[in-house]
């Protein structure tokens, strides 16, 4: 319960998120939790996913048995209405900072997304808050998790980008409609994260230590993103950058040639 509350108040205080140490689920790795996910809501649903986007997620719908349908991504974030279109239940998306675009949904997709989940009770959000942490320009959007009045929400996020891949711990928050369901299905699920990592991550986050390393690796991660743009624009060439003001990530575009 410990580090659930260490969580709580990270994100409470960084992401606007809301949430009790019960909502809050601790494991190794996001495909973990995508597992846990389809669990919980069944893999008769359709499942929607971006498109540009990480293989992997759709590869773990189906390898669950779920169908998964893909939705463009465009300037602004997911399309809503092809999204409407597809038939499906559930999306799964990056708003805060999409790969491999580099695209930050706006907040205009972002309350049309909500709409789209309130229109039926079998729809939901899967939330994952992929490079939240890294933001170099102005303060991020608040997250979809912390504008939803309908608990539509799932929130995802990993320690991954912030700490280090070694470390393989993952978080979600359910909605407290999903509570029972996770009880009754997800808890057979053992978390795989070392109790010992764990243990040192909860002190890490408790003592102060991981918001002052955030504010440093922020600060050095910038750094190299100004200097990245600047010698771009002394290298000359026509060129497009997409998603700069966030994410450890710069998507560069060339006339004949993408990086």
């Amino acid at each position: 319960r410990q580090r659930q509350m260490c969580i709580r108040d990270s994100i409470r205080s960084f992401r606007g998120i809301f949430a009790s140490p019960e909502q809050i689920i601790v494991g190794a790795g996001t495909e973990y939790m995508y597992n846990i996910i389809i669990q919980l809501l069944g893999n008769s649903r359709i499942y929607a996913a971006e498109n540009p986007g990480h293989s992997k997620i759709a590869g773990i719908y189906a390898v669950n048995g779920a169908e998964c349908r893909f939705v463009d991504v465009g300037a602004d974030g997911i399309d809503v209405k092809m999204l409407g279109e597809s038939g499906a239940d559930i999306v799964h998306i990056s708003p805060s900072h999409h790969f491999p675009t580099g695209v930050v949904t706006s907040a205009s997709v972002r309350g049309k997304l909500l709409c789209w989940a309130y229109k039926d009770t079998n729809r939901y959000i899967i939330e994952d808050d992929y490079d939240s942490e890294f933001r170099f320009t102005g303060r991020p959007l608040p997250t979809l998790q912390s504008i939803d009045a309908g608990g539509r929400v799932i929130y995802t996020n990993t320690f991954s980008k912030s700490l280090a891949p070694s470390i393989r711990i993952s978080y979600m928050v359910l909605p407290e409609t999903l509570l029972p369901a996770y009880e009754e299905n997800g808890r057979c699920f053992s978390a795989t994260v070392s109790k010992t990592d764990q243990k040192i991550l909860e002190e890490f986050m408790r003592s102060g230590a991981f918001e002052r390393h955030l504010n440093r690796m922020r600060a050095q991660y910038k750094g190299k993103h100004d200097l990245l743009i600047r010698l771009l624009k002394e290298f000359g060439r026509e060129y497009t950058v997409s998603g700069e003001n966030a994410g450890v990530h710069v998507p560069v575009s060339y006339t004949h040639l993408t990086l």
